[in-house]
């Protein structure tokens, strides 16, 4: 299972925010929360432990981050002198887990990364909205909803793709169903949606096209199943070399 999470903070400390996205065959999942007083180190840790929290387990896990302060952290053992309390609650959630935590540079390209990135400033920009004050020792975290327990092992996600489609509004439009759901605290949680249909032909995929009249005979361009990155394939090949992609294969 491949997984991104980041996390933001508007002033630090101050309103913040993380989000999740998670890659699975069936398609991409992504959650977020916020928090209207905190800093940018603790949405961070929140985001791992929110994303780990949101899967099976026992599954094995990739989870990418660029955050130093988080991958050294648990991968080097920096020492911890700081929110004690998240690092408990994911070590945890690790417990539960094989997980492998990865280094991305921020800001650089990486779909991923750069997708999860946008999901923590949105919900730290609700927390900014909200700012309502939080209860006595809570810790203003507030995740997705999380539905029941699915039957197979794709992580609790794969239960956005089974739910009904949106109700038609009075326009006869699809309802919105991404407005971030008020939770205790005053902190806001964006709810899973259901993979997107896929869209028209893109730029990109138009210029792919043109470029396979380069190739060699038996190869052609696709795209990866895991990753969406278009790659030469020969053969029924479905997967990009990445490793990653290929452990995902291999589930």
């Amino acid at each position: 299972m491949l997984v991104y999470a980041d996390g933001s903070c508007e002033g630090n400390p101050g309103p913040g925010g993380w989000g999740v996205v998670i890659v699975t065959p069936a398609g991409k999942h992504r959650i977020s929360g916020g928090d209207s007083h905190t800093t940018n180190n603790r949405m961070e840790i929140m985001a791992a432990i929110e994303a780990l929290r949101a899967l099976d387990r026992g599954l094995p896990v990739i989870l990418r981050s660029d955050s130093q302060y988080l991958v050294k952290t648990m991968n080097e053992g920096w020492r911890r002198t700081k929110n004690l309390d998240l690092w408990q609650q994911l070590d945890d959630e690790v417990a539960r887990h094989n997980v492998r935590f990865e280094w991305v540079r921020g800001h650089t390209g990486d779909a991923g990364n750069e997708e999860a990135d946008e999901l923590a400033r949105a919900a730290a920009r609700s927390a900014a909205r909200s700012r309502a004050p939080r209860r006595p020792g809570a810790t203003g975290f507030a995740a997705a909803a999380k539905p029941a327990q699915p039957p197979c092992g794709a992580g609790r996600a794969a239960q956005a793709a089974a739910r009904p489609a949106p109700a038609a509004s009075a326009a006869g439009r699809p309802a919105d169903t991404h407005q971030p759901a008020r939770a205790a605290g005053g902190t806001a949680a964006a709810a899973l949606p259901a993979p997107t249909a896929p869209a028209a032909p893109s730029d990109d995929e138009l210029v792919i096209a043109e470029l396979s009249g380069l190739l060699d005979p038996g190869e052609r361009i696709v795209r990866c199943g895991v990753c969406k990155q278009a790659f030469i394939a020969r053969g029924d090949e479905h997967y990009c070399p990445l490793i990653a992609c290929q452990m995902i294969k291999r589930q």
